[in-house]
């Protein structure tokens, strides 16, 4: 349970708590319900250590009654996987999250059986897993677990159809069908912005190492706060590894860089004057991706992409 809640987000704006989300597990996304997010973008998710990062909607579906956080700082490593298991059947010990006095606590849900509900725009919910337990508003969102603390269900808002009567909101779970639908569906754009060094560089051969030459520090850049030098062979610094990764060309500095996110705080090992010494950068997004991508030279580090892959156990 513990383990679970570490990889429970809360999902505020302004400090005022909207609901809970569940990080996605190898990925640092966050999955979570789409109507308690209401207008406006200026979202924040509180993590399980008591840190609070900016994230943007980056899909969503009002169907179903989900939606994709996308971090714009950091990245969270202690997410959650989809489960397999029937989460109705008799024997499941299931349960949900809630935020109480702002810490994420596990309590037992009630799960009764799988009923067609109605979602966002009237549309057909099929496979629905109604509940037999209260819901708080603040916990919609919240990962439904099972004994192996894996998800089967994300709670969302809909509708009870009843004959001849408006239907009746009720809270439900999302089931891993709709998650994985749902995340195949996620445009390639959704993703964290891409750490940015900062520098041009070729590769080249020292006689006591071989790295990525700087050739050229964009000013402002985080290889200019860390000042690091580019120009002439004689003058410039030799980049040989980040975070202890040996790099030897470009396209290995932008790989090693592109496990980074942005706020990371990377240290980097160089070749300067003869002599080695190693210093640390902080990692921003880059100011203007598209416009430096119209500009780049043929030697210039691109700013590396995430590649925006959701978890696999969440979508076969």
């Amino acid at each position: 349970e513990e383990r679970a809640a570490r990889g429970v987000a809360i999902v505020e704006r302004g400090g005022q708590v909207l609901g809970l989300g569940a990080v996605l597990a190898g990925d640092g996304r966050i999955l979570t319900a789409l109507s308690p997010l209401g207008a406006g973008n200026d979202l924040t998710a509180r993590l399980a250590d008591g840190t609070t990062v900016r994230v943007k909607l980056g899909h969503h579906d009002r169907v179903w009654d989900l939606a994709l956080l996308v971090p714009q700082t950091g990245r969270w490593t202690e997410g959650l996987t989809a489960s397999s298991r029937d989460p109705v059947r008799q024997d499941a010990q299931i349960r949900s999250f809630s935020a109480a006095r702002g810490k994420v606590a596990a309590a037992p849900i009630v799960l009764r059986s799988h009923r067609t509900l109605l979602g966002g725009d009237d549309r057909q919910l099929d496979d629905a897993i109604e509940l037999g337990s209260r819901v708080s508003p603040l916990d919609l969102g919240a990962p439904l677990i099972d004994e192996d603390g894996r998800v089967v269900a994300i709670l969302g808002r809909g509708c009870a159809p009843n004959e001849g009567k408006p239907c009746t909101p009720v809270a439900f779970g999302a089931p891993i069908s709709a998650i994985r639908g749902f995340l195949r569906a996620v445009p390639p754009t959704a993703v964290q912005p891409a750490g940015w060094l900062g520098i041009q560089g070729v590769s080249e051969a020292a006689p006591v190492a071989k790295g990525v030459r700087v050739t050229e520090v964009h000013p402002g850049s985080p290889a200019d706060e860390a000042r690091l030098k580019g120009g002439e062979r004689a003058a410039s610094d030799m980049i040989l590894a980040v975070d202890g990764v040996p790099v030897t060309s470009p396209e290995a500095l932008a790989d090693a860089i592109r496990t980074h996110a942005v706020g990371e705080k990377v240290p980097l090992t160089l070749l300067s004057g003869g002599k080695y010494r190693q210093v640390t950068v902080v990692l921003r997004a880059a100011p203007d991706p598209k416009a430096a991508a119209a500009k780049r030279p043929e030697a210039e580090l691109p700013p590396p992409s995430s590649s925006g892959k959701a978890t696999e156990e969440y979508r076969k």
